[in-house]
């Protein structure tokens, strides 16, 4: 009988402890980079960046054990049921609305900028519960030229992994 208790004992702290284990993972949404210029001709870069960062990180050594990331299409969804318009000044604030209810403990988003031939990149992430970026796991002041944007990946994503923990 005491054996049997210590095993219920035992596998309700092994289920206990694993929970924890699963939970203290960042849930993390990678969301469209703003296009600073509003020119929207390069509308298409917004997401080109955030999905290049999302498929990035998907394959980055601590995807899946210390954080999981949101899929896009839930994003997107997310986004739609509150009908946002991103072309509405109260879009910023409404989309955190937005990736609040998918249960996202961090965000990643950044911004870009043309500079004559070249293009200025940063990304940050953002605490949920503050809503403020991380400040020291920034990519920032990433200047490519406007065919070859897409490399700053690779640096973004190994500047701001760190803060995915």
């Amino acid at each position: 009988m005491k054996n049997s208790r210590l095993m219920i004992l035992v596998g309700a702290l092994l289920l206990l402890l694993g929970g924890s284990t699963a939970y203290a993972q960042q849930r993390v949404a990678v969301l469209p980079f703003r296009n600073m210029d509003r020119d929207i001709q390069y509308n298409a870069w917004s997401v080109q960046l955030a999905d290049s960062v999302y498929k990035a990180l998907r394959v980055h050594e601590g995807f899946g054990k210390d954080f999981v990331l949101i899929e896009p299409d839930s994003i997107e969804m997310a986004i739609a049921a509150l009908n946002l318009d991103p072309t509405n000044p109260q879009y910023e604030s409404d989309m955190w609305k937005a990736v609040r209810t998918l249960g996202a403990t961090k965000a990643v988003q950044g911004n870009f900028q043309l500079r004559g031939d070249r293009v200025l990149i940063n990304c940050y992430i953002y605490d949920m519960s503050s809503m403020l970026p991380d400040g020291t796991n920034q990519a920032k002041d990433l200047y490519k030229s406007t065919t070859t944007f897409l490399e700053t990946v690779r640096p973004i994503v190994k500047r701001i992994s760190p803060g995915l923990k």
